[in-house]
């Protein structure tokens, strides 16, 4: 009886210990708890190693589209004479899209890919490449919750536009603005020498037979010259095209009208002809120096003051309507007949929308009308500098045409007099300079801006323009 009460006994007392203690009890729950935390973490990790992977592979994916049509365009440009061009573009197209993927694609770790044979093809002008993969990522973690593996997939599609017919219309800014030095050390230099009546001039323009224009005299070069050498360049490289007829390029001088220097014209056929107009073979003055505003209007006809480049002032109100219908053709470049327009903005955007009211017909006009006869006296309305309004570029875009916009920023004009005219405009000019860059890019079709200051960036940049035109690539979906 004695043994029975004891062990009753001791047994009373280990439950009495096990109810008292808590340790053991968080502990199983915390073991219960970790495995569902652990494996949350673990999943995450896996799927983080999926959309880094998954990152990889689309940016492969987009290197092969590209490197296809990129390579089947250059091989039908180079091989234009062989019989069977296009199909043997599209194969080099496929080969190469092959080689991109898979040497960008190497950079994934432990990833299963597969991908589909690149298809690339022609249809009118454009051409498409279509590259599609699949790949499976293995879990590490996934594993233990049954997931062996992430499936990964995508299909790219990039375009390129052959293009192979383009017109190109030079619409280059002859404004009194473009009649200012490349830099501003020449700009101080030019000022020093050039004493006019109403003090010193960093304007070469406006005084043909005067100090300020022969102070230039090809010893200091004007923001004209530079331009017209990087036509001139330009030229040079649309000389040689792939096929007859496949470059056609004019040349369109404004102020506050849109005129005619050469018409759109065939570089390979007109080459002599186009450089004759621009003075190419020159040394100074050349074209674009020549047409600077000097205060009459230049390339009119039959004595008519709404025709020609008009003088004092730049209405890109008036210039850009103008443009639309002298443009030819709106096509897609498919044909000589179906030719695609590229209109090359070249100016300062500075606008100057003053008007001149004729006492004979009592007509306003973007311009002096006085030098024309019968014209002799008008009433102007005074300066008035501002941007550009990007609004008159969206109806040229929209009829088909890209404008390609080579920005030449205004240079910062300083007062040399006490004059109060001179000073004012002067102070709202440098206001407005700042400011004239961002309205441009909006005017220009998007992708489409440049910027230069010197000879050698603004021969750079009108080149990168004629390249952008040629080749034109981009992922579609």
């Amino acid at each position: 009886m004695y043994r029975l009460l004891t062990r009753t006994g001791r047994l009373k007392d280990r439950t009495k210990a096990l109810a008292a203690d808590h340790g053991g009890s968080i502990n199983v729950m915390f073991a219960l708890a970790l495995l569902p935390t652990l494996g949350i973490v673990g999943l995450g990790v896996d799927y983080g190693m999926a959309i880094t992977s998954k990152t990889r592979l689309d940016n492969a994916a987009d290197a092969a589209a590209l490197a296809g049509v990129v390579t089947a365009k250059d091989y039908i440009a180079a091989n234009a004479k062989q019989s069977d061009v296009v199909t043997a573009g599209l194969t080099a197209g496929r080969n190469q899209a092959t080689k991109a993927f898979n040497i960008n694609a190497g950079s994934v770790s432990f990833a299963t890919v597969n991908l589909s044979p690149p298809d690339v093809t022609r249809s009118g002008q454009t051409l498409t490449a279509t590259i599609s993969y699949t790949a499976s990522i293995p879990s590490i973690f996934g594993k233990l919750f049954g997931v062996s593996t992430t499936s990964l997939s995508n299909t790219v599609t990039a375009s390129a536009d052959l293009a192979s017919y383009l017109d190109f219309y030079l619409m280059v800014d002859v404004s009194g603005s473009m009649g200012l030095p490349t830099t501003d050390a020449d700009a101080e230099k030019l000022a020093n020498k050039n004493i006019e009546d109403e003090g010193k001039c960093q304007f070469a323009c406006h005084f043909p037979n005067r100090k300020g224009w022969n102070a230039a005299a090809g010893k200091i070069q004007l923001r004209s010259d530079a331009v017209n050498n990087a036509v001139c360049e330009l030229l040079k490289r649309a000389s040689t095209p792939v096929v007859p007829n496949q470059y056609r390029i004019g040349i369109y001088p404004f102020i506050n009208r849109l005129a005619t220097l050469v018409t759109l014209s065939d570089t390979s056929a007109s080459l002599a002809s186009l450089k004759t107009a621009a003075d190419c073979d020159k040394t100074w003055p050349l074209a674009f120096t020549n047409l600077l505003d000097t205060g009459s209007t230049q390339l009119y006809s039959n004595n008519d003051p709404t025709t020609g480049t008009g003088s004092g002032g730049t209405h890109f109100e008036t210039a850009m309507p103008q443009m639309k219908s002298t443009i030819k053709t709106f096509g897609n470049g498919s044909s000589t007949t179906n030719s695609r327009p590229f209109v090359f903005l070249i100016t300062d955007g500075m606008q100057n929308s003053q008007t001149y009211s004729s006492w004979k017909d009592k007509k306003t006009y973007p311009g002096n009308p006085s030098k024309f006869s019968g014209y002799r006296y008008a009433d102007w309305d005074g300066s008035q500098p501002a941007q550009i309004d990007p609004a008159k570029c969206t109806e040229l875009k929209n009829a088909g045409a890209t404008i390609s916009i080579l920005y030449i920023p205004y240079k910062t004009v300083k007062s040399y007099t006490n004059t109060s005219y001179i000073v004012w405009e002067n102070d709202r000019v440098n206001g407005f300079s700042p400011t004239l860059a961002d309205p441009l890019r909006q005017c220009a079709t998007s992708g489409f801006f440049y910027t230069a200051n010197t000879q050698a960036d603004i021969t750079a940049s009108l080149g990168a323009m004629f390249d952008q035109a040629l080749r034109v690539a981009r992922i579609t979906r």
